[in-house]
């Protein structure tokens, strides 16, 4: 019976479902007609390296490319400027079509020649081996509509509106329309030229900031009918020129200053990387540029306006600056840029994956605030100009504004000592001096003026190693009281006219002008590819030959002989005139400066021959002026050697045979040293005598 009713259950609800579909539902209950869903555009990046996307376009906001026209133009390659030295430029700039961008930058200065190939000039931007290019701009209204063909206005080629040069300036004008016509972005180039005599145009070379000047101009004009809000993003300075990789203790570098009160900012290549390493950490797996640039634009932006920002390396630098006439109030209350914020170009593939590589290429971008443009023909364009600098570090070329990029030149602490110094050089070489020459006139001008300080010095050294068989003898004597020892010690020196503390003393003065020359002579550009004997290049080591293997402790190939000179002359100064170890301590002492000094000889090894040939002079300096000045004996007139007891008022004159006399003392004020001891003797035996007192106290 259950499976009758079962079966009855099943068959009549097949037959229900069967005329429900069948008949039913199509007759009563028609499906209304669904419209034709178009096919979603792709997402592409709003701002991208070719190829490469940074900020994706949400999904349909790209404009079908079936309902806009978008222009196409040939690839042209303009240059402004020239390599000719008599042509009156700075800069031999090559500009492309694709994204209205630059694509390399030379300098005309026949001294500033590629180390490699020293027959072609130092091309100090474009070195990079991405599609990347300088100052190529991203205007996300106009990419939106060139997503459907997967391009962008960095990689899109743009209309050559105008190439022109007269005596003074060369120029270059782009253009590129958004595809629906609402839209024009202008960018226009202008190098200056001058006209004048080659000694003038030389003198520029070294002087005058304008003819390494790029100025680009930016615009964007509203060609409809109605207001609408454009902003843009602006590519810096790509593939700057990194040499000798080998040797080189300086790396690209980003460098920005501020016009209110935030705190200037220097970001190494190293720094970056480590940031894109953190995130491949987080990711768990190797990210990508999209991730990479993302990460940085959020987590390591500068937002306050800056006065410039751009790359360095040791001897140039690519600065980039707005040219806004407001004043500085104006700049920092109606900013021009929302951010910038640094970007990884590219890696060395060589370097290890888990640590940062400092020789990566890196670079700034600066993103716009949103401005809203008028309609046409009221107020209907957006105007920013930007100074690009190309070109050496010199204080000549960064310290005038607008730039004002004394950060730079990393002077360090003592900066105005290493101005001082790139002044003497520059002066010694505009007397026709070669450079290697002017180095040791610095050197010989530098050591004569510390002339006095180093007299002092060397008398008292010597007296001091006169009177160490004296010192011998009261060690012996006071081996087993300290205090006595330190007085009685200090009392000869006082005798003898000897204060301890003057052989620091020059060593605190000749650390400033010892960093200032270090600093000067190491970032000095004017020492590039300059020559001296088998030396053909004096900024970097003279690398006599190079080794068919690796040197230990990260020396390199390369083998030099300066270095070895310079340590070889300071083993040379202390076995001179350094006194003979009186003891084991002592003993040991002398072999940690010894150690000390191989280790400065691994120091000086990557750096520049023009360095070393400074230290090389100094030495024999140091060495002829010592034996000059003689062993500085004690002279007759010399007060005799006295050593007066701690607890008596006689002295004893000790002899060079070791035999003593008791000899009056000399009315001869105590010295500030002396002062120090007897109070500090004072002080004790008062508290020895307070403390002895309380005692007996307790006891009665």
């Amino acid at each position: 019976m259950e499976n009758r009713r079962l079966f009855s259950f099943l068959l009549t609800s097949l037959a229900f479902l069967y005329l429900w579909t069948t008949v039913i539902g199509p007759k009563f209950f028609p499906e209304p007609k669904k419209k034709p869903v178009a096919a979603a555009p792709e997402v592409v990046p709003a701002v991208t390296r070719e190829g490469d996307a940074v900020q994706a376009i949400a999904a349909g906001d790209a404009v079908p490319a079936t309902d806009l026209m978008i222009p196409e133009y040939p690839t042209e390659a303009v240059t402004l400027g020239s390599l000719d030295p008599e042509s009156g430029y700075g800069l031999n700039v090559e500009l492309t079509s694709a994204g209205a961008s630059v694509a390399a930058v030379s300098l005309t200065a026949p001294q500033y020649k590629n180390m490699k190939d020293k027959t072609q000039a130092a091309r100090i931007i474009g070195n990079n081996p991405t599609d990347d290019r300088t100052l190529s701009m991203a205007v996300p209204a106009v990419d939106k509509q060139l997503a459907s063909r997967k391009l962008t206005l960095e990689s899109a080629n743009w209309k050559l509106v105008e190439k022109t040069e007269t005596d003074s300036l060369a120029t270059a004008v782009f253009e590129y329309d958004a595809p629906d016509g609402t839209l024009r972005v202008r960018k226009t180039f202008s190098l200056p030229r001058l006209k004048a005599t080659s000694a003038a145009i030389a003198q520029a070379w070294r002087t005058d900031p304008t003819i390494y000047t790029l100025a680009v101009t930016l615009e964007l004009i509203n060609l409809s009918d109605t207001p609408r809000t454009v902003d843009y993003e602006l590519q810096g300075p790509v593939g700057v020129l990194f040499e000798n990789e080998e040797h080189s203790s300086k790396y690209r570098d980003i460098h920005i200053e501020f016009v209110d009160d935030t705190k200037p900012a220097t970001l190494a290549a190293g720094t970056i990387d480590g940031y894109c390493i953190v995130l491949n950490r987080e990711l768990a797996r190797l990210s990508s540029p999209l991730e990479q640039r993302a990460m940085l634009r959020e987590d390591h932006e500068w937002t306050s306006a800056f006065r410039y920002a751009g790359v360095d390396v040791q001897f140039f630098a690519a600065l980039v600056a707005p040219l806004d006439d407001r004043s500085e109030e104006e700049r920092r209350d109606s900013k021009w840029l929302e951010r910038t914020y640094p970007v990884m170009i590219a890696r060395n593939p060589r370097a290890d994956a888990k640590t940062p590589d400092k020789t990566s290429d890196i670079s700034v971008r600066m993103a716009s605030l949103p401005v809203i443009l008028k309609a046409k023909g009221e107020g209907d364009s957006l105007t920013h100009k930007y100074a690009f600098f190309v070109g050496p570090k010199r204080r000549e070329l960064l310290d005038p504004a607008p730039l004002q990029a004394s950060q730079v030149l990393n002077y360090g602490m003592f900066g105005f000592v290493a101005r001082g110094m790139h002044y003497l050089l520059d002066t010694f070489f505009s007397l026709g001096l070669p450079y290697f020459l002017a180095i040791v006139s610095l050197t010989v001008l530098v050591r004569g003026c510390l002339f006095p300080i180093s007299r002092k010095q060397a008398i008292m050294a010597a007296r001091q190693k006169e009177l160490q068989p004296q010192l011998t003898l009261l060690k012996e004597k006071y081996a087993d009281d300290k205090e006595k020892l330190a007085r009685a010690q200090m009392e000869l020196w006082r005798k003898n006219g000897i204060n301890p503390l003057s052989g620091c003393l020059p060593l605190f003065l000749q650390l400033p002008i010892f960093v200032g020359l270090y600093t000067a002579l190491n970032s000095a550009v004017d020492l590039r590819l300059q020559s001296f004997l088998w030396v053909d290049n004096l900024a970097a080591p003279d690398a006599l030959f190079r080794l068919p293997f690796s040197l230990p402790f990260g020396l390199g190939q390369d083998f030099s002989i300066l270095p070895l000179c310079t340590v070889a002359l300071f083993l040379t100064q202390q076995k001179l005139f350094m006194p003979p170890a009186q003891d084991e301590q002592q003993e040991m002492q002398y072999k940690m400066m010894n150690m000390m000094t191989g280790v400065m000889g691994i120091m000086f090894w990557h750096q520049p021959a023009g360095l070393c040939l400074y230290f090389i002079a100094s030495s024999l300096w140091s060495i002829a002026e010592r034996k000059l000045l003689g062993t500085g004996k004690l002279t007759p007139a010399t007060p005799a050697v006295q050593v007066l007891e701690p607890d008596s008022s006689p002295a004893i004159k000790v002899s060079r045979n070791g035999s003593s006399t008791a000899v009056p003392a000399p009315a001869k004020p105590a010295g500030f040293l002396q002062r120090l001891l007897d109070a500090a003797a004072d002080a004790q035996k008062n508290s020895e005598q307070q403390r002895e007192k309380n005692h007996k106290g307790k006891k009665k």
